[in-house]
């Protein structure tokens, strides 16, 4: 988790002021290169079993995944990580 959370901060943080600037030409591009960065590392739609090209956490392991996504409004948009339901496996 603390690789993510460094990730979050040096990288998906300093996009903020793009969005809330509304600069969305210039934030999409660096977002997706951030995106790219996360499937490379593993980490995309951690919500999903190994099986699946997830993570495989456990509930308690994605809550605190959750929290760290959550330090940022693109958090867990930069990792796919929508509308999953983890309590359904």
């Amino acid at each position: 988790m603390d690789e993510i959370r460094q990730f979050v901060e040096d990288e998906i943080i300093p996009l903020e002021p793009l969005l809330l600037s509304g600069d969305f030409a210039s934030l999409y591009p660096l977002l997706d290169e951030k995106r790219t960065k996360v499937k490379d590392a593993g980490w995309w739609v951690p919500s999903l079993t190994a099986a699946e090209g997830g993570m495989g956490m456990s509930l308690p392991e994605f809550a605190e995944l959750s929290e760290i996504l959550g330090r940022s409004p693109l958090g867990h948009f930069a990792f796919n990580n929508r509308k999953r339901r983890i309590s359904n496996r």
